[in-house]
């Protein structure tokens, strides 16, 4: 083979060269030095004592606040992807129908999207605060008591507290995302659905929304690796508190490693935050992407 041929053959290489280099150092390089990193005790200072599984024994059998990081994370993953997929759905539905304002209803409900969550979680404190925050200034002039409440210092109610922001936030986005799901549904469709006699709710429940199928996946998908990746908003608004109560595995992770300097301990956490976002990954794509119908 002539150097000028083999070059032709393997000049597509070339190309995605910068790529490969960029994932090995950035992406594949530190997934193998945590992986490592975890089987030692470490401040990230001094030098390393290899320890083996120790760190993961004591993960599992020993850690509360891990167990409570857990707990949490599959809590924001099942409170804050379906309730947003079904409000911004119902939205989506309501604004594709271009009623008067319809633009800018949707850039108002898309603007917490683009929001920094750490201003979100500033400003939600204030609106949970008991005293003089909005909640409980409605609830005192309007008799409402059951809006005064320790939103966020009650250790029952703060995951499900800040869980409920993020559902506020992330709303818009799942309402636009429907939005483009629901343009690709041609009129003709729905036009033939009610010459046929089925009433709107018929075809919202077995043309509209089965059609946004794909829409459905994707958002479960994004909502799955963004509830193990949350940390701005529990930081801001929580900072894990109180008492480690709303604890996400991300925001542990940097509790372990960075304010407490066990480097390994939170190392071993991140690998098994990696492995469960894989796994949860998989089989969204493998068994929910492939089997799964949303038809009734």
């Amino acid at each position: 083979m002539s150097v000028s041929k083999f070059g032709r053959d393997n000049v597509g290489y070339l190309f995605i060269l910068p790529a490969m280099a960029l994932f090995l150092l950035f992406v594949f390089y530190p997934m193998i030095y945590i992986v490592q990193a975890g089987f030692y005790e470490w401040d990230g200072v001094n030098e390393r004592v290899f320890i083996g599984l120790r760190n993961y024994m004591e993960m599992f059998t020993n850690d509360r606040i891990f167990s409570v990081s857990l707990r949490n994370s599959f809590y924001w993953i099942f409170l804050t992807i379906f309730p947003q997929m079904f409000l911004g759905f119902f939205l989506a539905y309501i604004l594709n129908h271009h009623l008067w304002g319809h633009n800018a209803a949707r850039a108002i409900f898309y603007m917490p999207a683009v929001m920094s969550a750490v201003v979100i979680g500033i400003i939600w404190q204030r609106i949970y605060n008991p005293f003089g925050g909005l909640l409980s200034d409605v609830g005192r002039a309007t008799g409402l008591k059951f809006l005064v409440q320790p939103y966020i210092a009650d250790p029952r109610q703060a995951i499900f507290s800040a869980i409920g922001v993020n559902v506020w936030q992330w709303t818009g986005f799942s309402l636009l995302m429907y939005l483009a799901g629901l343009q690709g549904i041609t009129a003709e469709i729905l036009e033939s659905a009610e010459i046929e006699g089925a009433s709107k709710f018929r075809q919202v429940r077995h043309i509209i929304w089965p059609m946004c199928r794909n829409t459905h996946l994707t958002l479960i998908l994004l909502g799955v690796i963004g509830a193990l990746q949350t940390f701005d908003l529990i930081y801001a608004l929580t900072n894990g508190g109180p008492n480690n109560a709303s604890q996400m595995l991300p925001t542990y992770i940097y509790k372990k490693a960075f304010a407490l300097q066990h480097m390994g301990y939170g190392s071993a956490i991140s690998v098994v935050t990696m492995c469960i976002s894989l796994v949860l990954s998989l089989f969204q794509t493998q068994v929910l992407g492939s089997r799964f119908s949303l038809k009734q």
